[in-house]
């Protein structure tokens, strides 16, 4: 993959003049060292990544399309590059629709791990594959909200940190509907942010009653918004990068953070967050000491959730937790008590 981001070549890319919109005209930019790839603008200025596969998938291919995102397989393009004649040729052409600035970024973020998983040859059956995972990103982004922008800090926050980001993206929410927002082997985590001073956080019955021979934890810290702190799109970045050799977790990584944001997306990623708060508030209790609801609830009761206190529970450091099991290695930041 070129040291240069997409990003930085888009913003290179010259705008089109107005043209007939029924020609598929783009401004373009090869990507260095990747000879399929062309990152280019429309007639509209929509960010676009063009990609010449080495065959053909066979048979009429159906366009995507969504709100911010729609693509085209196999379209016969005309594509102009500096001040080189025009040229034509048969790509795949992947377009962000939407003009809101964080949003494509966002997408030529995720298009490098279009790039990483086909190669300088990508095959049709590659580029068609990944981009039904970019796909699957797109539409949560369609969606409401389903978690604050803090709780999702919280849990970034600790990847971000974390001795080993590959295991703990691995580790990190199996499903919509996980308990805990990581669980590897026996360890259970969940991540709680709080705010103005109180550790106070909203819990559940599941997670005070964890499953027998687990260990399961809460790391609790404070979350707040701060004009000179760490963009949470940097966070995403950085980790992003940390786990770039593996496509397979980077598009599970992005999942989350669509579903997570939806619609919100575009605007959470420019907030910015007091790292240096994170990182003194940063604490792990173990679920058995949390003030909780224990043992069995009545019958026909569920989705039991309360608030606890932790500012009188003794926090447990992060070397015991290593010690009782070494998968908290790899999860926890290593240098936090």
């Amino acid at each position: 993959m070129t040291a240069v981001s997409l990003i930085d070549i888009f913003a290179a890319v010259p705008q089109l003049p107005a043209g007939d919109p029924d020609r598929p005209l783009y401004a373009v930019l090869p990507v260095p060292g990747q000879g399929s790839y062309f990152i280019g603008k429309d007639g509209d200025g929509h960010a676009c990544l063009l990609v010449a596969t080495t065959d053909r998938l066979g048979g009429l291919q159906p366009p995507i399309r969504l709100e911010s995102l729609d693509v085209q397989f196999e379209l016969h393009c005309h594509l102009r590059k500096d001040r080189e004649p025009e040229r034509e040729g048969t790509f795949t052409v992947i377009r962000c629709r939407s003009p809101d600035r964080e949003t494509i970024r966002y997408f030529l973020s995720v298009c490098e791990t279009i790039l990483r998983i086909g190669g300088d040859q990508p095959t049709a059956r590659e580029i068609a594959g990944a981009i039904n995972r970019l796909a699957a990103i797109f539409q949560k982004m369609q969606r409401p909200p389903a978690r604050p922008v803090n709780g999702l800090f919280g849990e970034l926050y600790l990847l971000w940190r974390s001795a080993n980001p590959v295991r703990a993206v691995a580790a990190w929410r199996s499903d919509d509907t996980a308990r805990f927002d990581f669980s590897d082997g026996d360890i259970r985590l969940d991540v709680k942010t709080a705010s103005g001073g109180l550790r106070v956080h909203t819990f559940s019955y599941e997670q005070c009653n964890p499953p027998p021979g687990t260990i399961a934890v809460v790391a609790s810290l404070f979350a707040e918004r701060a004009s000179g702190g760490i963009a949470l799109r940097s966070i995403i970045d950085e980790i992003a990068a940390r786990i770039a050799a593996h496509a397979d977790l980077v598009f599970k990584f992005h999942e989350v953070i669509s579903a997570t944001l939806g619609a919100s997306l575009g605007e959470a990623l420019s907030t910015r967050f007091d790292i240096k708060l994170a990182d003194s508030s940063l604490r792990f209790f173990h679920l058995a000491d949390v003030p909780a609801i224990r043992g069995s609830i009545p019958v026909g009761v569920s989705d039991v959730h309360f608030r606890s206190d932790l500012t009188a529970v003794a926090a447990t450091a992060a070397q015991a937790l290593i010690d009782s099991d070494p998968v908290f290695w790899d999860l926890l930041p290593r240098t936090r008590a």
